[in-house]
């Protein structure tokens, strides 16, 4: 009994020291950017801590006892729509100001759109003031991607992507939960406190801009280097748009954690509900630890091969989770899935860069944040569909799985036919 309490202390032991050398090298790497994708790390994540009000809209509408199950629908639909418009526009948008221009307007039509919502009447103008919200929202997002690139060399970008999504995800699991606390308190002034966080973020990055932007500011690019020059044919338009496409089944996969997983788990399954919150944990953590030091292992990979690698462990992940019936099984497919999330997205990102010329960067950017938007408007209603169609809640899952596993297939298939590049 001795020797196995020995055996069991020390594999904790390992484990701890496992997570915390994770940890540290997540943090060096963090610090290793150079001064203008540090400022951009620290800004992604304040912003992403305001995402408060969004998480609370549909509550906060259902509190106006005047609105209708379906103009709730619409407003919070308007937002969806909103964030789509600015990811189609980004392109012209970024060729008449630069990406940290973009930036800046993005977060003060934000803050300010934030103060009126809580004072319109039932309508139009709450679906016009919503649209205006999704755009202000998203345009953050592929200025900040234009902006990874503009100020990383190729051989780090997958890292700096990586850094970007970290960014993401440590404010994305603060925001909403400190917005639940403001709104259980007082449901008004959880747009208020939101509005506040967006104008600290403002305010951040608009004074780093101006300090890094100064006659020391060469030496703080020294590190990076020159763009390769691909040759001409790598920057044909067949290689984006074949990625866009074989990438969407990806975004569809991908939003069913965060759309439908607890409907799924509690209603489907009939599992207790803390079993969704261990599945949210499992990502979370996995995500924060893993994500760069995997990551910095494969940044001497092509982003094409990195692709297969996440297809390839997606695919398994989703099809797992529909099989799975029972809560620890639905932890390891989340583990697997997860594990494909943090590797794919980065890479995708990064193949994007290469692979697009150089007036078409912001606008492929653009359409890749697209995507995901596509994926979190349509999953819903297409999980709502197959599932009435077959009686199987797990249906969708196993379906999405397949699919992504048929698109790791042609991802192959497209690259052997010269309609991908292996950068």
């Amino acid at each position: 009994m001795i020797k196995y309490s020995v055996i069991v202390k020390q594999l904790r032991q390992k484990k701890t020291r496992f997570i915390l050398s994770m940890l540290r090298q997540s943090f060096q790497l963090v610090r290793s950017l150079n001064p203008q994708l540090r400022v951009l790390f620290v800004t992604t994540l304040i912003y992403r801590v305001s995402t408060m009000a969004f998480p609370f809209l549909s509550a906060w509408l259902y509190a106006q006892e005047e609105l209708l199950a379906y103009q709730v629908g619409v407003i919070v639909g308007a937002f969806g729509i909103g964030a789509l418009v600015s990811d189609l526009l980004i392109s012209p948008i970024l060729r008449i100001m630069s990406a940290s221009q973009a930036i800046k307007s993005g977060l003060y039509i934000y803050a300010i759109v934030l103060l009126f919502i809580p004072h319109l009447e039932k309508g139009y103008s709450l679906v016009l003031m919503t649209l205006i919200w999704g755009m202000a929202y998203e345009i953050f997002t592929p200025s900040a991607f234009s902006m990874t690139i503009e100020h990383s060399a190729e051989e780090n970008r997958k890292v700096a992507f990586s850094c970007n999504r970290l960014a993401i995800n440590i404010g994305m699991a603060i925001g909403p939960a400190l917005g639940g606390l403001v709104f259980a308190f007082q449901s008004d002034l959880v747009f208020y406190v939101n509005s506040g966080v967006v104008l600290i973020t403002l305010i951040y990055f608009s004074v780093m801009q101006r300090q890094l932007v100064s006659p020391s500011d060469r030496s703080t690019r020294r590190d990076l280097k020159p763009e390769q020059n691909h040759q001409e044919s790598t920057n044909r338009p067949v290689y984006f748009w074949s990625s866009f496409f074989l990438s969407l089944p990806i975004h569809l996969a991908y939003a069913l954690p965060p759309t439908v997983l607890s409907v799924y788990m509690v209603n489907g399954l009939g599992l207790e509900a803390y079993w969704v919150s261990f599945v949210y944990i499992t990502n979370a953590l996995l995500v924060t630890f893993f994500e760069l030091p995997i990551n910095n292992y494969m940044k001497h990979m092509t982003s094409y091969v990195s692709m297969l690698v996440g297809y390839l462990l997606g695919a398994m992940g989703f099809i797992t989770m529909g099989i799975a019936q029972i809560g620890p099984m639905l932890i390891l497919a989340t583990v697997i899935w997860t594990l494909g999330e943090l590797i794919v997205f980065p890479s995708l990102l990064d193949y994007i860069s290469k692979s697009s010329g150089k007036g078409k960067k912001s606008r492929n950017l653009g359409l890749h944040s697209a995507g995901v938007n596509i994926g979190i408007i349509f999953t819903p209603a297409i999980v709502s569909l197959l599932t009435v169609q077959t009686g199987d809640p797990s249906f969708a899952w196993v379906s999405a799985g397949a699919l992504v596993f048929i698109s790791m297939v042609m991802l192959y298939l497209s690259e052997k036919a010269h309609f991908l590049k292996r950068v």
